[in-house]
């Protein structure tokens, strides 16, 4: 096992955004994506706001205190070893904690799934209360794995975690919102609401009749037009089964998504009914 500490905002992902780069397109592709100028516009607004609100003595939450002990963990499958990261809440209790259970972009690397989790997931779900679980895995991958891997990750959360096995959200953006909706597939009991931050599912569209009556929030950037084509037929591949699906394409955005971990938080307790 071994510990890492970070803080959740990324600052090497915004200069990246200010350099033009699309950090999750550059991991998929190997190659540097350009964002658009009004993204770029927006963002250097975002942190000048910030840092205006900071020389004024605006009451922010301290960074130091905002940090998280991520701690990984080797996990035995029929396949080998994967490495788990798990993200847990300020307070843990005896049991019932919910959890969100994420799949990182690109090739699922350490280094990615830390970067994932640093952009949405390092404080809100704590503070509220949720363990965060990511293994280092290829969401995509999870087509042919997930029936052997997800039983082995979920048997040491059993053992290991205080958690609500009823509370469960499953979140991913590009590969990893690919990855969710195979993982889904194999443990449809283990997942109660799915995120993709993008989402696709480009199999038979009759093996998604498993999920439904589940939430699913599907976003995507309008800027993003092959993954706005793709997030469209999941919606309505998801939508003919049952499934309680909502698709927002954000504006003026690409492919790795400026979102609010309190929004994004907000939907997830919502659709587990805290």
């Amino acid at each position: 096992m071994k510990a890492l500490m970070f803080r959740p905002l990324r600052w090497d992902y915004f200069v990246r955004h200010l350099l033009g780069v699309d950090p999750a397109r550059e991991f998929e592709t190997g190659r540097v994506a350009p964002m658009s100028t009004s993204t770029r516009i927006k963002i250097l607004s975002w942190v000048g706001l910030a840092v205006a609100f900071g020389a004024c003595g605006g009451q922010g939450t301290d960074p130091v205190d905002d940090r998280r002990t991520v701690t990984w963990h080797a996990i035995e499958w029929s396949g080998g070893t994967v490495n788990l990261a798990v993200l847990p809440p300020p307070q843990v209790g005896s049991g019932g904690h919910p959890v969100v259970f994420a799949l990182s972009w690109g090739a699922g690397s350490a280094d990615l799934v830390i970067g994932f989790l640093e952009t949405y997931w390092a404080v809100e779900p704590g503070n509220r209360g949720y363990f965060v679980v990511a293994p280092e895995v290829t969401g995509s991958t999870l087509a042919d794995i997930a029936d052997e891997l997800l039983p082995a990750i979920f048997s040491w959360m059993d053992a290991e975690l205080p958690y609500d096995p009823t509370q469960v959200a499953l979140v991913g953006a590009s590969n990893g919102g690919r990855g969710i909706f195979h993982a889904a597939l194999s443990q449809p009991n283990r997942f109660r609401a799915l995120v993709g931050l993008p989402g696709e599912y480009s199999g038979d569209p009759g093996n998604l009749a498993v999920l439904s009556g589940k939430p699913v929030w599907l976003m995507v950037g309008e800027f993003d037009q092959g993954w706005v084509v793709a997030a469209q037929a999941t919606a309505d591949a998801l939508s003919a089964v049952g499934a309680e699906v909502t698709l927002e394409v954000l504006a003026e955005q690409g492919h790795v998504l400026l979102l609010s971990p309190s929004v994004l938080m907000n939907w997830i307790d919502d659709a587990l009914g805290r």
